[in-house]
């Protein structure tokens, strides 16, 4: 009977200390930036099919990406797959300092002359996780970015001040 009761315990030891995940309805969605620094918008949209689509713009600049997302834990991490349309490629987040912003502009296609300042962010491994009713992106190490730069996106669209 005594050991009945140790496993029946143990049991329900193992069963709560299980962490559970974030149900994918909880990313699935259009997300949309919360800070208004500059005139812009950046919005991100995670599709059911494991997809996704980044979009920013501004005064005279334009940006996309695409590609697809899992799940890692209590995170989504999003992937950007190639495109067939002419752009400047950069990464989603990387801080550059005005003095070291000698970098040659990489493109989708060799060669090609992208229409209109249009540019295309690369997502690699960028990790996103949900707080309260926000997306938060978790800063990589390698970005060069100091560990105040918060990016968050809401569920609404953020209000104009």
């Amino acid at each position: 009977m005594k050991i009945r009761i140790l496993a029946f315990v143990l049991v329900i030891c193992f069963i709560s200390c299980r962490k559970s995940e974030i149900p994918l309805s909880k990313f699935v969605g259009t997300w949309h930036d919360t800070e208004y620094i500059i005139p812009g918008k950046s919005s991100i949209v995670i599709k059911k099919d494991s997809s996704f689509y980044y979009k920013s713009a501004g005064c005279d600049w334009r940006v996309v990406s695409k590609g697809n997302w899992k799940i890692i834990g209590d995170s989504i991490e999003l992937n950007s797959t190639t495109s067939d349309t002419c752009y400047k490629m950069f990464p989603f987040v990387e801080c550059i300092f005005y003095e070291e912003n000698n970098r040659k502009d990489i493109l989708t296609i060799p060669n090609c002359d992208p229409r209109n300042n249009a540019s295309f962010a690369i997502f690699s491994k960028e990790k996103f996780y949900i707080k309260n009713d926000s997306l938060i992106y978790k800063l990589k190490s390698s970005s060069k970015c100091p560990d105040t730069l918060k990016i968050i996106f809401a569920r609404t669209p953020k209000i104009k001040k």
